[in-house]
């Protein structure tokens, strides 16, 4: 039963993934089409981030244009179809936050997924698209880092 819990996470996490993706993009082809730059508008917001709630589809963190609280809402009001569509519901989701940034002139994400059991992950993304975040191993090997993920309770 662990195990299906666990795949059910990485389900939404899958999902979350995608649907980031899209905005991070700047064509945000999930909602139809919508032009965004996340990426510029984090890099000159204080902190350099903007961070998006797409439960609620608002701009949690950051100092948004109007054109980019305009598409945080629009993709807050297209997850729900979105969620369906990848069959899951919204309400699997407990949170759902992805917060962009530019370090190094590199653009990144990192996302923030709690299932409606309260299971919560971490995961670090590199570059548009975005993919999983890359590190060395102890034997100095390149792997995908791993996904922090705090069990519910």
């Amino acid at each position: 039963m662990i195990r299906l819990l666990f795949s059910e996470h990485e389900r939404l996490c899958a999902i979350a993934h995608n649907f980031a993706d899209s905005m991070a993009s700047g064509l945000s082809f999930v909602v139809g089409f919508y032009s965004t730059d996340v990426f510029e508008e984090a890099a000159t917001s204080p902190g350099g981030v903007i961070e998006i709630d797409f439960l609620q589809g608002t701009i949690v963190r950051g100092r948004p244009s109007d054109g980019l609280k305009s598409a945080a809402a629009i993709f807050g009001q297209a997850f729900p179809d979105f969620c369906k569509k990848n069959g899951a519901e919204v309400t699997d989701f407990r949170s759902f936050l992805a917060a962009f940034h530019v370090k190094g002139g590199r653009p990144g994400a990192v996302l923030t997924v709690v299932d409606r059991g309260g299971r919560r992950s971490l995961t670090e993304y590199d570059g548009v698209p975005l993919k999983r975040l890359r590190v060395l191993d102890a034997l100095g090997r390149i792997r995908r880092k791993t996904r922090q993920i705090e069990k519910a309770g």
